[in-house]
């Protein structure tokens, strides 16, 4: 597959959960559902570490679009290659990084920054082959240096491990 389409791929991969979380936001009895055996984090917490991280994202996509090549070569790390190739992040094993630790925000609020979210990467689908094409590389705090291409197959990959958690506390709460 072509990085072309595979960054496609990613990209729609991510709008359509997008469209999944932002349904969910905007329930504020599913926000609140929480299951301690499933995961120490409600639904709502969940999804605003998502916003926090899709945000994070979009910023750092933005600067490897103002700096498409680069001279240094970094690679993502040794756990960011595997999980890269296997397209899956175990749960349960990592912690989040600061920045993206939910602090309580509201429902209408992760609701209104997720449908951002959507729309900004909606807009990146015209930038399809600058992305792909992108050689240069931005930090991530467990994964490495991740190009562009990278990062989007992370966040597509980070959507589905966080809706699997989702739909298990929904499913533990509601039978």
């Amino acid at each position: 597959m072509s990085k072309t389409t595979s960054t496609k791929k990613s990209l729609q991969g991510i709008v359509s959960s997008l469209g999944y979380l932002i349904e969910l936001a905007g329930q504020p009895e599913a926000v609140r559902q929480e299951s301690t055996t499933v995961s120490g984090w409600s639904v709502g917490q969940h999804l605003e570490h998502l916003t926090l991280s899709d945000e994070l994202t979009l910023e750092g996509l933005s600067n490897l679009l103002s700096r498409p090549g680069s001279t240094t070569p970094r690679q993502p790390t040794l756990v960011g290659r595997i999980c890269l190739w296997a397209g899956y992040i175990p749960r349960g094993r990592g912690k989040a990084p600061k920045g993206v630790v939910p602090q309580g925000m509201p429902g209408q609020e992760i609701h209104d920054r997720l449908t951002a979210v959507r729309e900004k990467f909606v807009e990146l689908e015209a930038s399809v082959e600058t992305l792909a094409s992108s050689t240069a590389t931005q930090p991530h705090p467990v994964f490495g240096h991740l190009d562009a291409c990278q990062w989007l197959r992370f966040t597509d990959m980070h959507h589905h491990h966080h809706q699997k958690i989702i739909r298990d506390i929904v499913r533990s709460v509601n039978g």
